[in-house]
């Protein structure tokens, strides 16, 4: 049984910065924080992560970024996440995620097979991976995931990811991602990956990142199902 390990954010869904002004408006009370996220690329990073570096930049900027990071708790990143949950579930009630183009006809076609089993694997936490997949019409379905809840560092999410598909009966992954972070991340955790130029990067710089499978989108569902489930070259 292969376990399909999808991220989310431009691999599934397009959310129009939903998730950095939702982050945005829980570091209201934090300047340099907030002008150090407007400068940050978000894509593939997890959620802990991203709270990590940016309370960083509220530091001593005399100590070195790595010591300011360490100096970092949980307790601080729990509060931060916790008030960027709240700003995410209303920002997506006003600007609904959307889904990319064929994942709506893609996902019920896989989810028939006895022979896969879809997991989430994402950097968001799994109440933001929820809010946000709600809004899109795709939460549900899903059996397993790994999320950015779960660990700070993307290939340990993969490995979570990939030890609840085996206790589900799977023999094999894949990681589908639209970044380098999420090809490297499978690569790190001993996975292969399917890259799909959906989100910044293109098929070109997929490849270039080593990526086995790599694919424009998933626009046509049957080739999609083909592609995901047939040799990983």
């Amino acid at each position: 049984m292969r376990a399909l390990l999808f991220d989310l954010d431009g691999t599934l869904t397009r959310g129009g910065g939903a998730g950095g002004r939702a982050l945005g408006r829980a570091l209201h009370a934090e300047p340099q924080a907030a002008e150090e996220l407007r400068k940050m690329r978000l894509d593939g990073m997890t959620d802990r992560l991203i709270a990590r570096i940016v309370l960083a930049a509220e530091g001593d900027q005399a100590i070195a970024l790595d010591a300011r990071m360490a100096a970092v708790s949980e307790t601080q990143i729990d509060a931060l996440l916790g008030r960027y949950v709240e700003a995410l579930a209303n920002e997506c009630i006003a600007h609904p995620y959307v889904p990319l183009p064929g994942i709506v006809e893609l996902l019920p076609r896989l989810r028939a097979r006895g022979d896969v089993v879809l997991g989430l694997c994402t950097g968001n936490l799994e109440r933001g991976a929820e809010i946000k997949l709600v809004s899109a019409g795709l939460w549900g379905g899903w059996k397993f995931g790994g999320y950015g809840s779960d660990a700070e560092l993307r290939a340990e999410i993969v490995r979570i990811a990939w030890r609840r598909a085996r206790e589900l009966g799977a023999t094999e992954a894949l990681v589908i991602g639209d970044t380098p972070r999420d090809i490297q991340a499978a690569h790190e955790a001993g996975l292969p990956a399917c890259a799909v130029a959906t989100g910044r990067w293109t098929v070109h710089d997929l490849l270039e990142h080593g990526a086995e499978l790599v694919v424009q989108d998933f626009g046509d569902p049957e080739k999609a199902e083909e592609l995901l489930l047939g040799p990983l070259r």
